[in-house]
């Protein structure tokens, strides 16, 4: 027996090993990687707010507007192991292969060992799980949050005559919510477990009292914190009106879009909240008015079509579920041209195949539902507060530790099926695998103009950080994915234009004039690169249509003057 257990260990030691070294290896081969060296989107943000952290900041001057665990945590990586990106990386992949041993070690209290190792293999070998413990980025914290979760929920039931798990529920939970906000839908789910788990036991009423402790050690001083420095009590973030009007306004498509057109990085999103509901307003606002200002704006716009909100929903709710990873500024399809891990990972394990496979658990294990119901209710609620607001791959992972055990005991649950040749009972799980594996495989987005979008996000922020030749590399990338897009080639031909590459910066600019000829300063930056290389008339001309086109703008009118002069 104590040799089998031992086995048994060993074995998820491997799986563990397996996950290190793969996050490793993913970390050299993308050290190169721009992104890299120039931090971009949520990435440099977080980079920036932890440095202040720990250059004595603990406590800070502005009420939280993101969730704040997570640069607390580089904060104290910064102190003991220095600010270097690839020391975060390095630290990221050890606690991502925690992560598989703790989802290993749930998933085989909640359906065995085999299933156990089985579910630490796919995480392990899961590629936007690689993926987001290679980035700066705080869905990798959240990841080992919720496998340490799904793990003490897993073996807090044979631990129920004792208050600590449920403190200890408590406390994950809390810490959960200050990354990702919505995990506070958990906080009730899991006090109900709680309370309905230690029933009828002596210490029931210490685990409900240990579960609220555990939750209120954490998010209390967090509200104080948010009161000192503000005045206004939240005991996480004031991101929630503005993040759901993004999410449901008349403009909203279910995914990210800035309040400002080119304003995607965290600072503008504070400053861009709260100078439009100030302008909107006409006073200065609080935190908590600002949320308001935008939260009843999105109530506004739902009310004035609940149609359109009713598809809206119906759309994100599919967006949760689909096998496309929706990107913020750092795309997974884009690291995969720099990885060949992540390349071939990406392509053979992705959430396309897990949710059907995780279909086959939930079915196969249907009549567990007693012991299993508050793993369902998880899902559920993770996948409303996702769609409620809008949808990103980042949001949605906290679904992935969630379904991989149902994926894991679905695969041997199927295995042991068709050994002993009971085909019959395979029907049923296997109908519904196929039915959502159709549903959550159907392209829902242009996806070529999704990747070029993540493309050209990176190149405008590397741009702006003056990394001139990556962008550039971006930009091609974009051109690339999607020939046809008109903001891809304008961008392009200005990165091109930068370094007096005019002749190709022509060319691009040109692309951009076909498809989209009203695109703003297109016909003013296409004159100035003609003029550039000797093209004057040609030049002329265009001066002559961007002056037609906004009367306004005195640049294009000083040229024309100019080139008249000249000639």
């Amino acid at each position: 027996m104590v040799g089998k257990v031992a086995r048994r260990w060993r074995a998820m030691l491997c799986v563990v090993a397996v996950a290190l070294g793969l996050r490793l290896g993913y970390i050299v081969e993308t050290r190169e990687l721009p992104t890299v060296r120039h931090l971009v989107g949520d990435a440099s943000g977080y980079h920036e707010w932890a440095g202040r952290i720990a250059a004595g900041a603990w406590l800070g001057s502005e009420p939280f507007y993101q969730a704040p665990l997570y640069p607390y945590t580089l904060a104290v990586v910064f102190k003991v192991f220095g600010d270097p990106v690839w020391m975060v990386r390095i630290v990221q992949a050890f606690w991502g292969a925690a992560a598989v041993g703790l989802l290993a070690l749930g998933a085989a209290r909640m359906f065995g060992h085999r299933a156990g190792i089985l579910a630490g293999i796919m995480l392990a070998l899961y590629a936007p799980a690689l993926f987001f413990d290679g980035i700066v980025q705080k869905t990798s914290l959240g990841c080992v949050l919720t496998c340490a979760t799904m793990a003490v929920l897993a073996t807090a039931q044979t631990w129920k005559r004792r208050a600590m798990p449920a403190l200890v529920l408590g406390v994950l939970v809390a810490l959960l919510s200050l990354v990702r906000e919505n995990a506070l839908a958990w906080v009730p789910i899991i006090g109900l477990w709680v309370a309905v788990t230690w029933r009828g036991t002596q210490g029931w009423g210490r685990a409900i009292a240990a579960f609220a402790i555990g939750v209120g050690f954490i998010l209390l001083p967090v509200g104080v914190r948010n009161v000192v420095v503000s005045g206004e009590w939240s005991i996480t973030t004031f991101q929630a009106g503005p993040n759901f009007y993004i999410g449901n306004s008349a403009q909203a498509d279910g995914r990210y879009q800035p309040l400002v057109r080119g304003h995607e990085t965290p600072t503008f999103e504070r400053q861009d909240a709260t100078e439009l509901a100030q302008r909107a307003a006409g006073r200065k606002l609080t935190a908590r008015e600002v949320s308001a200002y935008w939260m009843s704006q999105a109530w506004q716009d739902m009310a004035d079509d609940p149609g359109r909100w009713v598809r809206l929903m119906a759309t994100k709710l599919l967006m949760v579920v689909n096998a496309y990873e929706v990107s913020d500024v750092e795309s997974q399809y884009i690291h995969e041209d720099s990885s060949v891990v992540l390349s071939l990972l990406g392509r053979v394990w992705h959430f396309g195949i897990l949710c059907p496979l995780g279909v086959v658990g939930v079915v196969a294990t249907r009549r567990q539902w007693r012991y299993l119901w508050v793993y369902y209710a998880l899902m559920v609620s993770m996948a409303l507060a996702v769609a409620v607001f809008y949808v990103l791959a980042r949001y949605r992972f906290p679904l992935v530790p969630l379904l991989i055990p149902f994926a894991a005991v679905g695969c041997v649950w199927l295995w042991d099926r068709a050994t002993r040749r009971e085909f019959g009972a395979m029907f049923p799980p296997m109908v519904a695998a196929i039915a959502v594996g159709l549903i959550v495989n159907q392209p829902l987005h242009d996806e070529r103009r999704l990747d070029a979008l993540a493309s050209m996000n990176v190149g405008v922020a590397l741009a702006q950080a003056g990394d001139m030749i990556a962008a550039t590399t971006y930009f091609e990338s974009a051109v690339a994915r999607h020939p046809e897009s008109p903001e891809a080639n304008n961008n392009l031909a200005q990165a091109l234009a930068l370094q007096g590459e005019y002749g190709r910066a022509i060319e691009h600019y040109q692309r951009a004039l076909t498809a989209a000829p009203s695109l703003p300063g297109l016909h003013y930056n296409l004159a100035v690169a003609l003029e550039q290389i000797g093209r004057v008339e040609e030049a002329f001309h265009f001066y002559k249509q961007a002056i037609e086109r906004d009367p306004s703008d005195a640049d294009a009118r000083a040229a024309t003057q100019r080139l008249r002069s000249a000639h």
